[in-house]
């Protein structure tokens, strides 16, 4: 009996130190990229991934970019959905490769983007995607940092439009700040989904 739990005590820690963890997930490069030994035939491999991807990831048809069954590999730029803060939804945009041989496969991401996910506002930078989504927010806030943003890409301000972009510069303080802290949690929060998905196609694979 003794030995039996310590036999399942090693390959529960041989199967948690085989997941990625997010921490690890280095994404400053906007891409991460992971290869896995496996020596299940790439042809099942490749037809398993399909069907994994099909499943989990939306409007699979419509996001694949190639399919490659004699190199079994696959090319498809998702969307992944997710809760940026209380206040705004957002998606993880990216490049994603699937590709296999006889002995292993590999998963990469490229192009790791955050887009605003909004029904009126369309795609919206970072910071103004916590400032605009905020609660406290009125309308006429809105309609002045919509103003400083149009005053600030003229190439030409004249002197009344210069002094009303002074009277709003209390917005780039806000958004800077704005700015820091949304990256650092959407940045832990993109951490997390490309793990997500490396570990359940891991998994998957494994148990054909």
């Amino acid at each position: 009996m003794k030995k039996f739990v310590i036999l399942f005590f090693l390959i529960c820690v041989k199967s948690a130190f085989a997941q990625v963890i997010p921490d690890s997930v280095d994404l400053r490069n906007n891409s991460f990229y992971a290869v896995f030994e496996n020596n299940t035939p790439a042809r099942d491999k490749y037809q398993v991934a399909k069907k994994w991807f099909a499943a989990n990831l939306q409007n699979f048809r419509d996001i694949t970019i190639s399919e490659d069954p004699r190199h079994c590999k696959i090319v498809m730029k998702p969307l992944v959905l997710y809760k940026a803060d209380p206040y705004s939804k957002c998606y993880l945009a990216t490049e994603l490769t699937f590709e296999c041989d006889k002995n292993q496969f590999c998963i990469k991401f490229d192009n790791i983007k955050k887009r605003a996910a909004f029904s009126t506002m369309a795609n919206i930078e970072s910071a103004d995607t916590v400032y605009l989504q905020s609660k406290h927010t009125t309308d006429v806030e809105i309609g002045k940092y919509r103003r400083y943003h149009e005053l600030k890409a003229k190439s030409a301000p004249t002197a009344e439009e210069l002094k009303e972009i002074r009277s709003f510069a209390f917005f780039d303080q806000y958004t800077e700040e704005a700015l820091r802290k949304e990256n650092m949690a959407n940045y832990c929060e993109l951490q997390k989904i490309v793990a997500d998905i490396v570990n359940q196609l891991k998994l998957t694979l494994e148990e054909i």
